[in-house]
């Protein structure tokens, strides 16, 4: 916010320069980013958090102020005149949803001359940022900086037999706002309205058609207190931002709707020469009251770490507008509707720490169990996995967790995908669903960097909706994508292997290895954008945790925006929640063997469709577990000696005991018992 220094004097004087102010503020919490010159003499640029809406006005300010001095506050506001009924003969006006507006006043000003304002608040609105319009409009944008309140005036003559409706819009409805946009309303959008259309958009802006203009001659003054979310909604969804929307957005004090009404009926009679009618409408079904609070003491200097007395901690918080009595333990506290951040006691405690200075808290370390912290298993669990995986040459990409639809997005699950209901734009209108495709992006980017040889990989949640409403699943998954040559290039020029789907199969068995994970089976199947002979579904005592794959060739050249050149893109997907499940708490220690090892190949002819993991895990079933040392292929060979439909498969086993040297009879048994199984299960014949 923008505002004069001398107008800020006139409510809180002080001999501290306007630097020292300044400074004084800041430490206080509101923060002076500026100081720049104007027609109005020096002017303060204040940075508002967003929780801070009483910020957004000079009084605000001022309180802040003269309780960050101690000092008092030189402000009185316009009285309230007496109820009367007369206005009631000249306007109406009835609330349909109290919930999108609790607060609705007010004034009908008759008479007024339309002309420029005076000088000096031309000026001061000037240095806040506005632009002067006429006497009836600088008024009300004078009052909102000087109190907070938005107000907007309408043309009286124009709003039939003067009866204003606050309602919802209806679908479609259209209004023309003061900027000369027509903006079609969405259901459920606040608005003010005659008794057949909407002549403005609530807390927003008003309509084109009563626009105060040099005709005009009656006013109606409206003040209102609107509901903070229904007016952002509102703003974002018709890209339409004011001053009034912004502070609508912080929430308003509601108490200080009727003094600033009655604010600028006066300051229109004053300067625009208007006769303002008796009294005023003011519907308020539900009205606000001061939020009780319990403040111990003694919890208020454990956390500052302070040793301060009762009176110093109440005065701290009198000074700031807050009604104590410290005659009862806990202090009983209420406090004013125009501080709506302070909710809860430790609110409090940080309110006593500003106005003692922070600067004058003690410096110590809070008291702390001397045991070492551990690490929750998730985190570590994501370390390990982030260790082995850059050991292994890939590097760690950090992508958004908001994503546009993708190609290779599963279209499956395109119900389950978690959208934002007011998103920012197209590349952030959802949470990811898998982490691959963010990885392919920065993928494309660095091909298009002329980058070669990319080896990515991510830890990181992916989202999707559950059953039921409100239910969303959260999950943990680590993935990679890799493209380019198998090892770096040498000087020699001779030709590196490129990486293919059994480069990113290796990735994978390696991460389990370094994990001390259950060596896993990978199956055939099929999976969005990869290629259909190039996948294999990657699976844990029979339950899918994943999948490893070469992208589609296709899908590359339409889908990535990578050069022509580019070879084959392989990539995996785990779910690191599934594999921390299983995973080993602790590391188990074997010594080295002390008897030798005895080493078996099997040849078999199977049909072609049967896969080397059917063998395999056929083989494990039935050999004993503790002599099997290792299983793997030997070869694998297909022509015309083995027939049509037909591959011989050479299998590889290594035998060996703890405690004894095998047998020959003993492994002769286990190689029996594998050749039966093979051959009643997948109809494997021995060659």
């Amino acid at each position: 916010m923008k505002f004069p220094v001398e107008w800020l004097r006139e409510f809180v004087p002080t001999t501290l320069d306007d630097k020292a102010l300044a400074d004084k503020l800041t430490m206080a919490g509101l923060e002076v980013e500026e100081i720049t010159p104007s027609e109005d003499g020096p002017v303060y640029h204040t940075k508002v958090t967003p929780n801070r809406g009483d910020w957004m006005s000079l009084l605000g300010v001022a309180r802040e102020t003269a309780a960050t001095l101690d000092t008092k506050m030189s402000w009185a506001p316009t009285p309230l005149p007496d109820e009367n009924d007369d206005v009631r003969r000249w306007a109406g006006v009835v609330i349909t949803d109290t919930a999108g507006c609790p607060r609705y006043a007010g004034k009908v000003v008759r008479n007024v001359t339309i002309g420029p304002s005076p000088d000096w608040i031309q000026k001061r609105i000037a240095a806040c940022g506005m632009r002067p319009v006429n006497v009836v409009v600088d008024v009300t944008n004078y009052v909102m900086l000087e109190l907070g309140q938005p107000l907007h005036a309408f043309d009286y003559d124009t709003i039939p037999e003067g009866k204003i409706v606050v309602r919802p819009a209806n679908a479609g409805e259209t209004i023309v706002t003061l900027d000369g946009a027509e903006r079609t309303l969405q259901a459920g959008m606040l608005v003010i309205a005659d008794r057949e259309k909407p002549i403005a958009v609530a807390g927003v802006m008003g309509g084109a058609e009563t626009e105060v203009t040099d005709k005009t001659r009656h006013i109606f003054l409206e003040a209102a207190l609107f509901d903070a979310g229904s007016i952002r909604r509102t703003s974002k969804v018709l890209g339409l931002s004011t001053d009034a929307s912004y502070r609508f957005e912080r929430t308003i004090d509601p108490e200080m709707v009727p003094l600033a009404l009655e604010r600028a009926a006066e300051l229109l009679a004053d300067l625009a020469g208007g006769e303002v009618a008796l009294g005023r409408i003011d519907l308020y079904p539900s009205p606000a009251r001061a939020l009780p609070i319990a403040l111990r003491p003694a919890r208020t200097n454990a956390i500052l770490g302070t040793d301060l007395s009762d009176e110093t901690i109440a005065h701290s918080l009198t000074r700031l507008g807050l009604i104590v009595d410290p005659s009862v333990t806990p202090f009983k506290v209420l406090v004013p509707t125009f501080r709506t951040d302070l909710l809860k006691e430790i609110d409090l405690i940080e309110e006593v720490g500003r106005m003692i200075g922070y600067d004058t808290l003690p410096e110590s370390l809070p008291a702390a169990p001397g045991a070492g912290a551990v690490d929750a298993p998730r985190g570590k669990f994501a370390g390990d996995l982030r260790t082995v995986l850059t050991s292994m040459g890939l590097q760690e990409a950090l992508t958004h967790s908001l994503a546009a639809p993708s190609p290779f997005d599963d279209p499956k699950k395109a119900d389950e995908r978690v959208a934002i209901r007011l998103a920012l734009s197209a590349e952030l209108s959802g949470l990811r669903q898998a982490l691959v495709p963010n990885l392919l992006e920065v993928l494309s980017h660095n091909l298009r960097q002329r980058e070669p040889d990319v080896r990515l990989f991510e830890v990181g949640k992916v989202f999707a909706k559950g059953e039921g409403v409100s239910n969303y699943l959260e999950t943990r998954r680590v993935a990679g994508v890799l493209t380019g040559a198998v090892s770096p290039r040498r000087w020699t020029g001779e030709e590196i292997p490129a990486i293919d789907f059994y480069a990113a199969k290796g990735v994978v068995e390696g991460l389990f290895t370094r994990l001390r994970l259950p060596a896993p089976q990978f199956v055939p199947g099929q999976v969005h954008g990869m290629h259909p002979g190039r996948t294999a579904l990657i699976e844990l005592d029979g339950q899918p945790i994943g999948y490893v794959a070469e992208l589609d060739p296709d899908a590359v050249k339409s889908d990535l925006n990578v050069p022509a050149s580019v070879g084959r893109v392989a990539a995996f997907e785990l779910d690191a929640d599934a594999l921390l499940a299983i995973a080993a708490d602790t590391r188990h220690y074997t010594p080295l063997p002390r008897f030798p090892a005895v080493t078996r190949v099997l040849a078999v002819v199977v049909d072609s469709e049967v896969g080397y993991w059917a063998l395999e895990s056929t083989a494990r079933s039935v050999v004993e577990e503790t002599l099997l040392e290792e299983i793997a292929p030997e070869s694998i060979y297909t022509g015309e000696k083995i027939g049509e439909g037909k591959k011989s498969v050479a299998i590889r086993f290594v035998f060996r005991a703890a405690d004894r040297t095998l047998t020959d009879a003993e492994v002769e048994a286990q190689m029996r018992a594998v050749e039966t199984a093979l051959a009643e299960r997948v109809g494997a014949v021995h060659r």
